[in-house]
């Protein structure tokens, strides 16, 4: 638990190993408000938590389990909302990867999921529920427009220069929706990894910049006649050590068919 100031508390959670913690997951309580739910290997210190600082209500930004893992402990003294297209995911999670589970954890059922509003009024903060696909095809942030504050998920990605994808991810949506984040004129982006960010400009752009030019050296190579393999070949790509135990959850051909096929529209 890390306050950003008297409004916003930062609740992170992540898995241990060695009696290390690795993968943070950053959860954000305003008020009696919990955007995200964090991971389920976290579940009983998130009970802990939740009983020292009530939680009314959980906000679920998209259907992975590093976001809405605790939900199933929660809704005991919370609701859970969340967009109509992750309900059934999060009321019956699936079985995920041995990996994922070793990282996360494996939620539990959530019996009962709620619409998610179009905006809600907490702690004197108004939360604008807007859609930020690209990450996730549904998955919304949360805009408090007085302070020019987005709770963004995951929307920005994580490493400035992504070299894996995932098959629900859409990267040039993922590229539309960075720049509309732009426009918002955001001053502090409380991320779904990285925690607060007060940098968004070169942050984002960061990323945009890096997936513009990666799109267009693979689109060049493509109308060349290379195939996607070719293509990571030439570009010499090389994904993380893990990348094999994901069980084809990501990879790099995956973030390079969607740079060169897909489009903003989905």
């Amino acid at each position: 638990m890390v306050p950003f100031d008297d409004v916003v508390t930062c609740v992170k959670t992540s898995s241990e190993q060695g009696g290390e913690a690795f993968f943070w997951v950053y959860s954000y309580l305003v008020g009696d408000t919990l955007i995200d739910a964090g991971c389920a290997n976290a579940a009983s210190d998130m009970v802990t938590f939740a009983a020292g600082h009530p939680i009314a209500r959980v906000l679920v930004s998209h259907a992975h389990e590093d976001h809405y893992g605790c939900c199933y402990v929660l809704e005991k003294t919370a609701k859970v909302y969340a967009v109509e297209q992750d309900h059934d995911i999060i009321r019956n999670p699936p079985q995920y990867g041995e990996l994922f589970r070793t990282v996360w954890g494996q939620p539990g059922p959530v019996a009962e999921v709620h619409s998610m509003p179009e905006a809600i009024d907490v702690a004197g903060l108004r939360l604008e529920t807007v859609g930020l696909p690209g990450h996730w095809p549904s998955m919304v942030g949360f805009f408090e427009p007085d302070k020019r504050w987005l709770f963004s998920a995951d929307a920005v990605p994580l490493p400035s220069k992504k070299k894996i994808g995932m098959p629900e991810e859409n990267m040039p949506q993922m590229i539309a929706t960075m720049e509309r984040i732009l426009e918002m004129d955001v001053d502090v982006l409380f991320d779904g990894h990285r925690g607060p960010i007060t940098d968004v400009e070169s942050h984002t752009m960061t990323r945009i910049d890096y997936l513009k030019d990666l799109q267009e050296k693979a689109i060049s190579l493509h109308e060349a006649g290379m195939s996607i393999s070719e293509i990571q070949e030439r570009l010499e790509l090389e994904g993380p050590w893990y990348m094999e135990m994901t069980e084809n959850r990501f990879g790099i051909d995956i973030l390079l068919r969607s740079l060169v096929f897909d489009s903003p529209e989905g």
